[in-house]
Order: structure tokens, then C-alpha cells, then sequence
């Protein structure tokens, strides 16, 4: 298994979220000192102007880390479900960024975006779903002439009205049937729903990526009410033999100081799972 943090522009790290591209050196020598098998960026770090494009493939080229996955693909403006979806416009944004993410060294890109996804109020629910199939099964192709997998998120009720489980997640890979559409599991997020891990191992092969956070969604390890159960979350990852990557995303309280615990936490996790 690879362990990686969310970092960088975007991300959810406090003294990262406003961080000019002066600052990736310095973040991604963290990171190179923490143990991290890769980063995880966020899509908006990449869609910008050609010119800042070029400018952040030029600052990470230096380093042996790189950026293979990404996180908050679409922005909310680009609605994926209700009646303002332009799904012709979605789809070039996609093919834009996807393609984006796959030159920095990306092999997966996070489909959250409850901005982009949330089932308009009055809107039936049983047509958002239709629409997120119907885009799901429009942007395969698009990622597989590129090369990169898209992994579904589940989120929680907080911040999402339209996939809120894992188990929903699984059929809604199921029902968009592409290789390169598949699933992540979020511990955080199923902690808030309450979700059982079952679901996790029953995934099996449709899983491509994984996010974990502490208790309040912190850093693995800091917590100030006890530590989540990563060992389960593991035991289930490990019953659906899934081994690829796992990235805390969370808040930090001191990014330097923090990242090294961090990582030895998760690789101790896992090997006790």
C-alpha cells in the first residue's frame, strides 16, 4: 500500500488552502522528509491558465514525489445533476483537466464534488441519479483514451444529498459499467454516516482509491477524543485485496511537524490490520 497526504493548493491543509507556487518546493520537501509515497492534489491546482500550468509541472519536475492523485474534480458551476446540466461542457472541462492531472504524474482522480452532484431541492431523485449515470458513462471514455481512473466518492449528509454510502457508490459503478469509472472509500465520511465496513470489503475490485482522517477529520494520530478504527478500515481494504493508495485528508495543526507521525501511524495501521 502507498501512503500519501492532501496537500497543496485547494487542499484542505490551513496553511496550504491560500499557498502561492513559490511555496511547493518547500511543501513537497515535507512531504519527501514525512515518508509519503506520493501527494494528492486538488483538480483546481491544475485547470487554471496555461502559463500557471506550466509553471507548477515546471516547480514539481525536481522532485522524485509526484502528484498521482486528485481530489475536488468539478467545480460547482459545472452542474452534473438538476435541470442546468450542459453535460457537453462538463465533459471539455474534464477532458482539460483529466488530461491536466495525467501530465503531473496522476492515476486517479476523486469524483466528489457535491457542489457539482447535489440533487436540487424539488428535483426527482431518481432523474439526478440517471443524469450521474449518464455522465459517468460519457466521461469513461474520456478517461481511458487519457489513462487515468476516476474513483466515485461517497460523502456524508453534511455536505451531500446524492451518494452518501459506499454500498450506493457500488451501484453506481455497477450501473455505469466502465473500467475506468470505479469507487473510493472515505473512513471519515463513513464514520458520520455510521456505515458499517462490510460494504468496504464487498467492494472488492470496483475500489481505486481511499481517504482516511482522525476522529474530526485531524490527523491520523492527534485526535482529541480517542483514534478512529483504521485497523478495521484496513482488515476490510485488505478482504477486498486492495493495496493501491491511501491518503489522509483532513486539518492539520502544524503540516512540518505533523506529516512524519502521520505517515508511521498509517504504515503501522496497516501492517497491524
Amino acid at each position: 500500500m502507498k501512503f500519501g497526504i492532501c496537500c497543496g493548493p485547494g487542499s484542505f491543509v490551513p496553511q496550504e488552502q491560500n499557498a502561492a507556487q513559490s511555496s511547493i518546493a518547500r511543501m513537497m520537501g515535507v512531504m519527501q522528509d514525512a515518508g509519503a509515497d506520493y501527494v494528492e492534489f486538488a483538480v483546481g491546482s491544475v485547470t487554471g491558465s496555461e502559463e500557471d500550468f506550466e509553471k507548477l509541472r515546471a516547480d514539481l519536475e525536481p522532485h522524485s514525489l509526484k502528484a498521482e492523485a486528485f481530489n475536488s474534480f468539478i467545480p460547482a458551476k459545472h452542474r452534473i445533476t438538476g435541470p442546468d446540466v450542459r453535460l457537453n461542457e462538463v465533459l471539455e472541462f474534464c477532458e482539460l483537466a483529466l488530461g491536466r492531472c495525467m501530465a503531473l504524474g496522476g492515476s486517479v482522480v476523486v469524483l466528489g464534488s457535491a457542489g457539482a452532484r447535489k440533487v436540487p431541492e424539488g428535483f426527482d431523485v431518481a432523474e439526478a441519479e440517471r443524469q450521474f449515470v449518464e455522465f459517468g458513462r460519457a466521461l469513461g471514455p474520456i478517461a481511458d483514451a487519457i489513462g487515468i481512473d476516476i474513483a466515485i466518492e461517497p460523502l456524508n449528509k453534511k455536505e451531500d444529498n446524492f451518494c452518501v454510502s459506499v454500498a450506493h457508490g457500488t451501484k453506481l459503478v455497477d450501473a455505469i459499467s466502465h473500467p475506468r469509472i470505479q469507487l473510493l472509500a472515505d473512513l471519515h465520511h463513513m464514520v458520520e454516516e455510521g456505515e458499517s465496513l462490510l460494504p468496504v470489503a464487498a467492494a472488492g475490485a470496483r475500489l481505486k482509491h481511499t481517504h482516511v482522517a482522525d476522529l474530526g477529520r485531524v490527523a491520523p494520530g492527534y485526535a482529541s477524543g480517542g483514534e478512529v478504527n483504521f485497523e478495521g478500515f484496513f482488515r476490510a481494504l485488505k478482504a477486498a485485496n486492495y493495496d493501491a493508495r491511501c491518503s489522509f485528508e483532513g486539518s492539520f495543526g502544524d503540516i512540518e511537524a505533523q506529516s512524519k507521525p502521520v505517515i508511521r501511524l498509517m504504515k503501522q495501521r496497516w501492517a497491524q490490520a
